[in-house]
């Protein structure tokens, strides 16, 4: 297979395009790892990292409310839709959404432009000297443009996505990544904490940039308009704001977490960034992807009045999800030192700071498989063309979070893993409410097909975490001396082979399904041809896949 020919193949099944979210979430995580590595190597646990970290927070918040909420789960299912019908009906709508959200976010862009000093103030709750908020008002400034390049580029993934084209986007984050990495390695030398907000800058160009070739192919035709008397775009426009509340509240309390560990201290901001970057792998890799792969799908299977179809969908992309992302999380959790030691470990970053960012990440772990499913039965909840639902639940379970935080920090004292503590308190039970009221939804979702396979998982999971944690407290004791860098990565590489091994072997045993999972994968990178010469798989799509 050419590189042409792979850039131009689409993706039909959710396995196939939830397969390569995966990889390139994966290798994106693993950017993002190697990206604050290095910020902790050329800033540590500084001032200007905390302030680099808080002046990013309004801007993503921004992008995350307009795109994550305007477009990624409200547009692809009624732009697909309208592709079936007529492709000069669906260029119309999704030109005149596509207009509205530049024109917004132009506008917001442009208020916090000019009221980012007061802004940055009401965020770190004049925290900060008036030297130190200058440099924060200036940095988001640049975040806030490099935010509107992405804007672009996220619009364009959207409806390359609709086309079931899935590489190139999934390419354009990494080229992102990159952009902040060559940022950090050659602008901070000369430049200091500007040098990765302009590598932001270059990176959000050229995820943009990346995806335009593509786009042409699809023959997608772009119109300068907005046609408000538009039927569809006005059915879209009507489903946008419940989103938008969902997103919005979802991100302040990322904001109002951050507000509250610079309350604790400057270096509480980058414990809780850092041990976020570590425990939002497994969300990535595995929850957002299949989450992101299944939309399409649901949203097509929402619209029969048999809903049989969609809950199969749901209840085994659900199973899937959680056989791959349990695992993780408990590596996480056990192996918590080490795998901070090994991404942070570097001179600038002390001990203490990586003994508390390991706390905070044990906690995390614990939620991590509730906050994958999380973007599964929001988006069933989409695909069924209720956005309100999602958004009733998150304000008050977002209330909830607050209020535990508030409690925990400012009574009884608690240090910045009660932060972690209540957000993943409050992601459990948002994600076992929103379970039962899909149930109601959908006419019904028997409950031993969702929990026998989860208890499954689960008992796995608890047997592999024994099995991680014997080795590592044997080995580090008697045979590895982990001051060194090497011996703590064999250590580690050991444990976390021995827990996999386990892992696989008990799943075998109580016969978990998902574990084929693993051999449809690989399957799946195996291409025969028919008698014409035409690629194929010779896995065939299932509901689920």
């Amino acid at each position: 297979m050419t590189v042409q020919t792979l850039v131009n193949k689409t993706q039909n099944t959710i396995l196939s395009a939830a397969f390569i979210i995966s990889a390139s979430s994966g290798i994106g995580a693993l950017l993002g790892v190697i990206k604050n590595r290095l910020l902790a190597h050329h800033f540590g646990v500084s001032k200007e990292l905390a302030i680099f970290y808080t002046s990013d927070y309004i801007p993503g918040l921004l992008y995350s409310v307009l795109i994550v909420g305007a477009v990624s789960t409200v547009f692809i299912p009624i732009f697909t839709s309208l592709l079936k019908i007529d492709k000069n009906t669906a260029y119309k709508t999704a030109s005149s959404i596509i207009n509205s959200v530049l024109i917004l976010f132009l506008c917001l862009g442009s208020v916090i432009i000019v009221f980012s000093p007061q802004i940055f103030n009401l965020i770190s709750l004049n925290k900060f000297t008036e030297t130190d908020a200058s440099l924060g008002s200036n940095l988001m400034r640049i975040m806030t443009v490099s935010q509107m390049l992405l804007v672009a580029g996220s619009l364009t993934t959207s409806i390359l996505q609709s086309y079931k084209y899935f590489l190139i986007p999934a390419l354009a984050p990494i080229v992102y990544n990159i952009g902040m990495i060559m940022g950090i390695i050659v602008l901070s030398p000369v430049f200091g904490i500007y040098g990765p907000a302009v590598g932001v800058l270059f990176g959000a160009a050229m995820h943009f940039i990346i995806q335009i070739p593509i786009l042409k192919n699809t023959g997608f035709i772009y119109l300068l308009d907005i046609d408000i008397k538009d039927s569809n775009f006005n059915k879209m426009m009507s489903l946008i704001p419940s989103r938008i509340g969902s997103v919005l509240i979802a991100n302040l309390i990322q904001t109002i977490n951050n507000s509250l560990a610079i309350f604790i201290s400057s270096a509480s901001v980058i414990t809780l960034k850092f041990a976020n970057q570590l425990q939002g792998f497994p969300v990535a890799l595995f929850g957002f992807s299949i989450a992101s792969a299944s939309l399409p799908t649901l949203s097509s299977e929402g619209e029969n009045k048999d809903l049989s179809s969609f809950k199969k969908t749901l209840i085994t992309s659900f199973h899937q999800m959680m056989f791959l992302v349990m695992p993780l999380s408990m590596i996480l959790f056990i192996l918590r030192v080490p795998v901070v030691r090994l991404v942070y470990g570097v001179s600038n970053f002390p001990w203490e700071a990586t003994l508390e960012t390991a706390s905070v990440l044990s906690i995390f772990s614990f939620s991590i498989f509730a906050q994958s499913a999380n973007y599964l039965l929001t988006r069933s909840f989409y695909a069924l063309k209720d956005t309100k639902t999602p958004l009733i639940l998150s304000i008050a379970t977002s209330a909830l979070n607050i209020a535990i935080s508030l409690l925990l920090i400012k009574v009884f004292k608690f240090g910045i893993w009660s932060v972690a503590f209540s957000y993943s308190v409050t992601s459990i039970l948002d994600t076992v409410i929103l379970l039962y009221l899909l149930g109601t939804k959908t006419g019904g979702i028997e409950t031993s097909n969702i929990f026998n396979p989860f208890a499954k998982i689960s008992i796995s999971t608890l047997l592999m975490g024994l099995t991680l944690y014997i080795p590592i407290k044997l080995l580090d004791q008697v045979i590895f001396d982990t001051t060194r860098t090497i011996n703590l990565l064999i250590l580690t590489s050991i444990a976390g082979i021995c827990g996999v091994i386990t892992y696989l072997l008990f799943t075998k045993i109580f016969k978990v399904e998902e574990i084929e999972l693993l051999y449809k994968i690989l399957r799946k990178l195996k291409i025969t041809k028919d008698s014409a010469g035409t690629e194929i798989s010779p896995v065939t799509e299932t509901p689920a896949e």
